[in-house]
């Protein structure tokens, strides 16, 4: 769960066990960011979920991934965390606007023997 405050950037988060946050840099760097949190959302009753909050720059992205996208047979987390964080920076950097980033990431997806689902969500800070 995310909370983005659009006037100044500020990003408060939790996790429910979901794949860590990408921030793409409009330098073409990138970032992981793995949330606080707890297991996924009732399965273990009365759990409290702590909350991280960090700014978003401008002219960066957040890119949320499923883990279909970056985990697969052939593919491990961090590998696909990387893969698709510096998709996210270059295409940034090429001028790329959030639907042909979210297109460029599930693209490299889709070349990937994937097994789950697979969905991108592209925030820009501009």
């Amino acid at each position: 769960m995310l909370h983005i405050d659009p006037d100044d950037g500020r990003v408060t988060g939790t996790s429910a066990g979901h794949v860590p946050l990408l921030c793409a840099r409009r330098d073409g760097s990138h970032g992981i960011r793995e949330l606080a949190g707890g297991p996924v959302l009732g399965v273990v009753p009365e759990t409290e979920y702590g909350e991280e909050t960090f700014t978003l720059d401008e002219h960066s992205a957040l890119v949320l991934v499923t883990d279909g996208v970056v985990e697969g047979p052939g593919l491990t987390l961090e590998a696909g965390l990387e893969r698709a964080g510096t998709l996210a920076g270059a295409a940034l950097h090429d001028g790329l606007n959030t639907e042909e980033t979210a297109d460029r990431i599930l693209d490299a997806a889709v070349a990937v023997d994937h097994l789950d689902d697979v969905a991108v969500l592209v925030i820009r800070r501009t």
